[in-house]
């Protein structure tokens, strides 16, 4: 098993959330409560795959390939998080039903899809610089 680092738990824990966040109260359609597998047709399963995606992720360290051995899963939980993020953001905040109120399941999907692509990411690009920096340096350096 590989070592598993803060971002996987938080991408696994973010994936446990959003698979529970399924069972919740999403919306509230004229007095009638729906969870997210009774207010999404199809946006529920793809939910439950990044959920399981990330909890998988979490449990293997992210280090194995997903389908193609160039792919690990943990970039594959990476991908699914900002599609969920997206998704979820953009039903929030533009395409709710007029007739329906959002609940609690809806939000707290968006906080666990935002918690997978959060911990799922890879941010050591950012630590190290790019080569465009440095190639720069060495220049600037050789016209002096």
């Amino acid at each position: 098993m590989s070592k598993r680092g803060i971002g996987q738990l938080i991408a696994g824990a973010g994936g446990a959330l959003l698979i529970v966040s399924l069972f919740l109260p999403w919306a509230d359609v004229e007095g009638v409560s729906q969870t997210g597998w009774e207010f999404s047709t199809m946006a529920d399963v793809f939910f439950l795959i990044t959920g399981l995606v990330a909890i998988g992720a979490a449990i293997t360290g992210g280090r194995h390939s997903f389908f193609r051995p160039d792919l690990s899963l943990n970039a594959a939980t990476d991908l699914l998080g900002v599609v969920a993020t997206v998704l979820l953001a953009w039903l929030l905040l533009f395409d709710f039903p007029a007739s329906a109120d959002p609940e609690i399941g809806a939000y707290l999907a968006l906080i666990a899809a935002i918690a997978i692509m959060g911990g799922a990411g890879d941010y050591s690009v950012l630590r190290r610089g790019s080569r465009m920096d440095s190639a720069s340096a060495d220049a600037s350096r050789q016209a002096q």
